[in-house]
């Protein structure tokens, strides 16, 4: 099913402004918006958190489908943005979508991201990315 034709069941306005595809189980979220956060523990989450918590035991891989972005996620306060394995014919990322080349995966880059799934790495990359882009400790990654 394309992204473009999914619909918030608990939007007033009937939209998934960023829709995200879970790589661990294929389910689609809404990410960053108000109508699908959770409470966990008495603090408000957003719905891929929620979902990581309950697919991932709190690690897991998202694809934020309209900005052709991965995201790797530990827990309520930790994640990273990882390569997407979607390139175009130049061998390129298109990051938000704003070129509009059409975009291929790359087996290579997809299979870089199937081994950080296969081989339990996904926290170990939030730390080694958090280590040298100190810019994402200010993302409040708990309403993702």
């Amino acid at each position: 099913m394309f992204s473009s034709l999914l619909r918030c069941p608990r939007s007033a306005d009937d939209e998934r402004k960023n829709p995200v595809l879970c790589l661990f189980c294929g389910a689609i979220l809404c990410s960053q918006n108000i109508c699908c956060q959770e409470t966990v523990n008495g603090e408000e989450v957003g719905a891929c958190i929620f979902h990581a918590l309950h697919c991932g035991a709190g690690v897991c891989i998202f694809l934020k489908i309209r900005e052709c972005r991965v995201v790797l996620v530990e827990g309520k306060a930790r994640g990273c943005a990882y390569p997407a394995p979607y390139l175009d014919e130049y061998g390129e990322t298109d990051p938000g979508l704003k070129r509009g080349n059409p975009l291929h995966l790359s087996r290579e880059r997809y299979r870089k991201l199937h081994l950080v799934w296969q081989q339990h790495c996904i926290i170990e990359e939030i730390a080694r990315s958090q280590e040298t882009n100190q810019m994402l400790f200010g993302f409040n990654w708990q309403s993702l």
